[in-house]
């Protein structure tokens, strides 16, 4: 246990060194949560005279007014006996002082160099660690003394300013207040007394000791305090004699002194019974006790806090990015990192990971056709401008047949104007991409802890958009003109022509210009600039997408990554530079969580055997409660169930485990009636336990029978789908009580010989009893692990007789090499697949080429029985089943179904050990299925024991993956 206050030692030099005295700060600290005795009195109390009779040493300043000045942090360390004493400064680290008088003047020293020569006081501690046979091991914080006027040379607030300092202490909960009373002062108005009830009224933290006894006047004594009844604390008063001033001037050592004050409790008759419990070598045992004990109470509190303030400082560091780096390269590096990620946050809103491409696609499929749409053609196609646009064309010779120069002009001055929607388009996608930019830049963490480089990098954005426009807006504006410039004459040519229209080809000039004529030459200007605007509305969007979107998802920032390789090492730190701040907090940051982790590792690495075994045995016993309390962890939001959801009959089936494994657990605890824990398992889902199935060799129980009984007002239309029974299996306990039992069934599951178990033998028979007795459409089997290979083969050896039970097998073993745990999937497959082969050749080698019909064939057989298996793929023990299926539909995919079929039905390792053993017969392989309904939880798991766990499969909003495979 003395390695407990020597981890808090330090745990606190640690946290001082680096400047954390328990202040209150932006930073975390642990000094709150670290128990630690507090010296308090008021001044000539006897407050040094006590410290000092604990140590065993002369050390103190001394003197008039107020000596302490600061706070004393003073940790006792007991060495080996014989061993030479000495103290150390934690700020003269490495320098031993043997000479103690040195060690009184470097206090004064110190104290001066933080407060001045002018009496000032400060809440820096200093630390000090004395190493000595004759101390116990004691940690204690030596407060200045209380006082009640200010004496010359002191500012007028240092009253309060003390008193604030030594509540800073006390009135932490994890403070042990060490209240010193002189004796011939009346206790009504002791300093120690009266601030230590404001901050712990009812006396639970406080240590009360009496000095000066011998200094009391004639005719009175001090037994009423010391028996509690003056006034009462949790913990008896303790009485001391400190040595006089004369004595102190003699030089009288400390063991002289010590001796006569045990002579002084033992001679005089009023303290004589006390004797046993005074005395500062008593006062410094009890302290030293206390205190172990009070550590003890509080590591898990304080483990707890560490863990969640390691985490939180992981996050803020995180948040606030790593450092820069120092060289040329590595802040090059740090830039396109940066750079790259912005680059991807980018590309994701326009791929649509992120929110904002919708809103391109809404330009080319709102904007621009209401833009087309909106497009007033009366002004080129009025009469008036088709009668001048077309005598114009004419010139000094009417035309022939057709004005082929007047409709090009009017189609060009019509066709101009679909530039105006084409550019707003443009620039609407420019607008869309600048915003996606902002909010890119926004998303990107890195670059608002660099200013510099996020105003640059914005800026290339900026440019590259840009650019992009402008070749956007050239590549579709000529898409425009070469409509203007190529008119297509197929449309044309299809017109009817005039004489077909009823027109007269010799009628006069003036006629042919009439307002029929000319409302024709509009309608068929119309009609070809609407088929264009139908062709445009397609093209534009293909054009601005393949110069500006594409381009700014392929190469928004290559002219910026062109120019970053050439700047030189100055500029690339420019870029990199970052607010003060920031960087001040993340290495005060970095500097804590150092710290926080020292911290957590001196915890993990101590070796406390008594604490360890008591919280061991405390902390079983609850975390054994939770999970055996279905109150707490059961699946209680199945309050009504619906027997076609395949979720919950999944839930209520491993509730029924979990009710056997609850069982034997009750049984072990010995708890009945009321206390039992398992009724609730199967009560809340109609269900009663009918039948415990008991193991003969330590008569645990390793199964349960229950019988669906809904009550006769329940009505579900799936009712049907319910079972009548279910059997279930629990698999093992690590418990001392059925380990042992349940490790060799284990055993004989890996050497494939659980059918030779009693324990099997009892499942079995209770299985084909319950089926012969109500049919097998009325029965369940469900298994956990050891309990699912048990559920396992008792549905297998009963499905060849053609019953086929519906099952439920949780976490199953599968006894092969961990090929699925395996990253590299072409690695997996071709291991598989040499396994197939290999196994073929075996059985082809041991077995021959003798055909067996199907009818004949077990394995078909078996077939027809689809048990329901569910596996976590981080669980070595069951994820084998997963590579086992998928495998077998690979190879029939590719061509080696055969092989396949001979491998799935045979292992290799018992295929192996038939050869060894040259035995004609081979036991058929547990974990070998023909079909199978497989559910892989999907859901990550913390660890093995979560992944292994019962409780995961009642546990909702699970990320499940379910096959059928059935065997051909």
């Amino acid at each position: 246990m003395e390695n407990l206050i020597s981890l808090v030692n330090k745990i606190q030099r640690a946290f001082t060194a680096l400047g954390d005295h328990g202040e209150a700060s932006a930073l975390p600290t642990l000094w709150d949560s670290l128990p630690a005795i507090a010296v308090v009195g008021g001044q000539s109390s006897g407050k040094s005279s006590v410290l000092e009779s604990i140590v065993g040493k002369d050390f103190l300043p001394r003197g008039s007014g107020i000596v302490t000045r600061r706070p004393l942090v003073l940790q006792l360390h007991k060495s080996d006996e014989g061993s030479r004493e000495y103290a150390e400064f934690l700020h003269l680290q490495r320098k031993r002082f043997t000479d103690f008088s040195a060690v009184r003047k470097e206090i004064q020293d110190e104290t001066d160099r933080e407060t001045g020569q002018m009496k000032q006081i400060s809440s820096v501690p200093i630390h000090l660690s004395i190493y000595s046979p004759n101390v116990v091991n004691l940690t204690l914080v030596d407060l200045p003394g209380l006082t009640k006027v200010a004496v010359e040379g002191q500012p007028d607030t240092i009253v309060q300013d003390i008193e604030n300092m030594v509540r800073s202490y006390i009135e932490k909960p994890n403070c042990i207040i060490l209240a010193i009373s002189p004796a011939n002062q009346d206790l009504a108005t002791s300093d120690a007394i009266k601030i230590s009830r404001e901050v712990d009224p009812a006396g639970e933290r406080t240590i009360g000791v009496l000095t000066k006894i011998d200094l009391m006047d004639k005719g009175t004594d001090a037994v009423d305090i010391l028996e509690g009844k003056s006034y009462r604390l949790k913990f008896p008063w303790i009485g001391v004699v400190n040595r006089s001033q004369a004595d102190i001037n003699k030089n009288v050592d400390m063991i002289a002194a010590r001796r006569r004050e045990r002579e002084y409790f033992a001679s005089t008759p009023e303290y004589k019974h006390l004797a046993q419990r005074m005395g500062s070598e008593y006062l410094a045992k009890v302290l030293s006790k206390h205190l172990e004990t009070v550590i003890k109470s509080r590591i898990p509190g304080i483990q707890s806090l560490i863990n969640k303030t390691v985490a939180e400082l992981e996050t803020e560091l995180s948040c606030l990015g790593k450092p820069i780096a120092a060289d040329a390269g590595g802040k090059l590096y740090t830039i396109m990192e940066i750079c790259r990620l912005f680059d991807q946050n980018y590309r994701e809103h326009l791929d649509g990971v992120r929110s904002g491409g919708d809103k391109v696609y809404n330009v080319f499929d709102n904007q621009l056709p209401a833009a087309l749409q909106r497009l007033q053609f009366d002004k080129q196609l009025s009469m008036e401008n088709i009668r001048k646009l077309i005598t114009e064309a004419d010139g000094y010779q009417p035309h022939l047949i057709a004005p082929e120069q007047g409709y090009r002009r009017l189609i060009e001055s019509t066709l101009v104007t679909i530039r105006g929607p084409a550019e707003a388009s443009v620039d609407a996608i420019h607008s869309i991409l600048k915003d996606l930019v902002h909010k890119a830049m926004n998303e990107t963490p890195e670059l608002k802890q660099y200013p510099a480089l996020r105003t640059e990098v914005g800026n290339a954005a900026m440019e590259s958009l840009e650019r992009m426009r402008e070749q956007s807006k050239r590549a579709t504006l000529q898409l425009v003109d070469m409509e203007c410039c190529y008119l297509t004459v197929d449309f044309f040519r299809k017109l009817p022509q005039e004489a077909d229209k009823g027109g007269n080809p010799s009628q006069s000039i003036f006629d042919r210009y009439n307002e029929a004529y000319l409302r024709r030459i509009g309608t068929t200007v119309l009609s070809y600039v609407n088929a264009v605007c139908a062709g445009l509305r397609h093209s534009i969007p293909k054009s601005i997408v393949y110069c500006q979107v594409r381009e700014a998802k392929r190469s928004l920032l290559d002219f910026y990554y062109t120019e970053l390789g050439k700047l030189e090492q100055n500029r690339l730190s420019a870029l990199l530079n970052e607010d003060p701040a920031i960087m001040e907090r993340r290495s005060a940051l970095a500097k804590r969580l150092e710290l926080y982790r020292s911290a957590q590792a001196e915890i993990d690495t101590l070796s406390i055997s008594e604490y360890q075994k008591e919280r061991t045995r405390t902390a079983n016993s609850a975390m054994s409660f939770e999970r055996e309390d279905f109150g707490l962890l059961g699946p209680l939001h199945l309050n009504s169930i619906d027997w076609a959801n395949s979720n919950h009959r999944r839930s209520i089936a491993a509730s029924l485990v979990q009710g056997t494994y609850i069982l034997e657990r009750d049984r072990q605890e010995r708890r009945q009636g009321s206390q039992a824990l398992a009724p609730p398992w199967w009560e809340f889902f109609h269900f009663k336990l009918i039948r415990q199935l008991v193991d003969d060799a330590d008569s645990c129980v390793f199964g349960a029978i229950y019988e669906y009984a809904p009550p006769s007002s329940h009505c579900n239309d799936s009712i049907d789908q319910s079972p009548r029974y279910v059997i279930a299996f629990r698999g093992t306990i690590n418990k001392p009580d059925s380990f042992s039992r349940d490790f060799s069934l284990d055993i004989h599951v890996i050497r494939n010989g659980l059918h030779q178990t009693s324990r099997f033998e009892i499942a079995m028979k209770a299985v084909q009893n319950m089926v012969a007795m109500v049919g097998d459409s009325n029965v369940w089997l469900a298994g956990h692990s050891l309990g699912a290979a048990m559920a396992m083969l008792a549905g297998k050896t009963i499905a060849k007789t053609g019953n086929f039970l519906e099952a439920f097998l949780f976490n199953p073993p599968f006894l092969s090499a961990p090929i699925e745990r395996i990253n590299y999937g072409n690695v997996k497959h071709g291991l598989r697949f040499a396994s197939s082969v290999i196994t073929a050749g075996l059985v082809l080698a041991t077995k021959g080429n003798s055909q067996t019909s199907q009818s004949e064939d077990p394995f078909f057989i078996l077939s027809a029985w689809t048990p329901c298996l569910f596996v976590n793929p981080t669980d070595h023990l069951c994820s084998e089943y997963i590579g086992y299926f998928e495998h077998r539909k690979k190879m029939e995919e590719i061509g080696y179904g055969a092989i396949e079929r001979l491998a799935t039905q045979n292992s290799l390792g018992d295929l192996f050990m038939s050869v060894v053993r040259r035995s004609a017969e081979a036991t058929e392989p547990l974990h070998l299925l023909p079909s199978a309904y497989l559910t892989v939880n999907l859901t990550p798991s913390q660890d093995f024991k979560q992944a292994h766990g019962i409780q995961q499969w009642w546990t909702p909003d699970l990320h499940l993956k379910c096959n059928l495979y059935k065997y051909k």
